[in-house]
């Protein structure tokens, strides 16, 4: 009769243990950090070269890109289709920020790419696409 208690006690126990095990790994808890919200905001074009830019025309390609508008004093000239915003910024000398616009989470900067299509200088002359460098950046 001893062994008898002392079984039903061990599977008592188990079956304890194991009700235990299967609650805490239920799936009612959170199973990783959670997602990242999008954060709205503006993504801007820079541009950086050894030569003075009186104007550029450029293409930027991404999701959602909206409300573009020109930094600064420079004017601004495009159109959108779309993904893809073809650009004409221009002003009396653009250097750093061009550009700007809005896209729906700025932590995706890296899905927005820009491309030098032409470049001058200051007194309209054509610019070598090697000597300008445009980037898109928070």
């Amino acid at each position: 009769m001893r062994m008898r208690r002392t079984r039903a006690f061990r599977v008592a126990l188990y079956s304890l243990a194991v009700s235990a095990l299967v609650v805490g790994c239920g799936g009612d808890g959170p199973t990783g950090p959670p997602e990242p919200q999008p954060q709205p905001g503006e993504l801007r074009v820079a541009v950086a070269s050894g030569t003075t830019i009186g104007g550029v025309v450029l293409t930027v390609t991404g999701p959602g890109i909206s409300s573009p508008a020109a930094s600064g004093s420079a004017r601004l000239y495009h159109e959108q289709s779309g993904g893809v915003l073809h650009a004409v910024v221009i002003g009396a000398s653009l250097s750093g920020e061009i550009l700007r616009f809005t896209v729906p989470d700025v932590a995706q900067v890296a899905g927005y790419q820009v491309s030098l299509q032409e470049a001058t200088g200051t007194s309209n002359q054509f610019l070598s696409p090697a000597g300008v460098q445009l980037s898109v950046v928070p």
